[in-house]
C-alpha cells in the first residue's frame, strides 16, 4: 500500500509578525505582563466605577438634563464594554512567577485598602459634619490607588489620572458645595475613568491586531 506523501510544512507560511506586539506574554517582564493585565482587568473595573460616578452626577443634576446624562453615559459605558470584549480577548493572560505574584499581591492589597477606605471614610466625614466632602474624598482615594498601580506596572496614563483625581476634587471641594459639588465631581471622575479604560482597551486592541498573522502565502517555488 502506497504511503501518503508527507505534507510539506513549508508550502505555506504566515506573514511575519514584528514589533513588541509579537512578543509572547511569557517573554515579557512581570511588570510589562501585569501592565497588560491591568489595562484589561483594571479597565473593566474603571468602567464600572465610571458608571457609578456618572450615575451619581446624573442624580445630582436631576430633571431632564440628568435623564439625558444617564442615557448618554449608559450608551458610552456599554460601547466601551462591547469594544473591550470583542477586541482585547487573549491579550492579557495572568502572569506567573515570583515577581509577578509580588506585583499581584501589591496591586490586590492596594485595591482592597482603597475599597475599605471608601466604606469607612464617608462615615467619618458625615460624623464630622462634612457630608459634602464624601464624594471628593472617595475620588481622591481612587487617585491614590491609580498612582500606586502606575508605580508597580509603569502606565504613565494612570499617573496623570491619579493626580487629576487627587487635585481636581480638592479644588472643587474648596470652591463648590452641595449638588453642584456632587455633580461636578461625579461627572469629572466618571469621564476620566471611562476615558482611561477606553484608552487601555485601545492599547490592547492594537497589540492584538499587530500580533495577528496575515493570510497564508504560497512559498516561492525553487527553480
Amino acid at each position: 500500500m502506497t504511503k501518503p506523501e508527507p505534507v510539506n510544512a513549508m508550502t505555506t507560511q504566515p506573514a511575519a509578525i514584528t514589533g513588541p506586539a509579537a512578543m509572547d506574554a511569557a517573554q515579557l517582564t512581570p511588570a510589562a505582563a501585569w501592565s497588560r493585565r491591568v489595562r484589561r482587568i483594571g479597565g473593566f473595573i474603571q468602567t464600572a466605577f465610571a458608571a457609578f460616578w456618572l450615575i451619581r452626577a446624573s442624580l445630582a443634576i436631576g430633571g431632564r438634563a440628568g435623564d439625558a446624562l444617564i442615557l448618554a453615559s449608559g450608551a458610552a459605558v456599554i460601547s466601551v464594554v462591547i469594544y473591550a470584549i470583542t477586541n482585547t480577548a487573549g491579550t492579557a493572560p495572568r502572569p506567573a512567577g515570583p515577581q509577578a505574584r509580588r506585583i499581584e499581591r501589591s496591586v490586590t492589597a492596594a485595591t482592597v485598602i482603597q475599597l475599605a477606605v471608601t466604606f469607612v471614610l464617608p462615615v467619618i466625614l458625615i460624623a464630622a459634619g462634612h457630608p459634602g466632602w464624601v464624594l471628593p474624598s472617595i475620588a481622591i482615594t481612587i487617585g491614590m490607588l491609580e498612582l500606586w498601580i502606575d508605580h508597580e506596572v509603569h502606565i504613565p496614563r494612570l499617573r496623570l489620572l491619579g493626580w487629576a483625581l487627587i487635585a481636581g476634587p480638592v479644588i472643587l471641594a474648596a470652591t463648590m458645595s452641595g449638588p453642584a459639588l456632587a455633580a461636578t465631581t461625579g461627572l469629572g471622575a466618571g469621564v476620566l475613568l471611562l476615558g482611561s479604560a477606553a484608552a487601555g482597551f485601545h492599547d490592547l486592541a492594537g497589540l492584538r491586531r499587530a500580533g495577528q498573522p496575515g493570510p497564508a502565502r504560497p512559498h516561492p517555488k525553487t527553480r
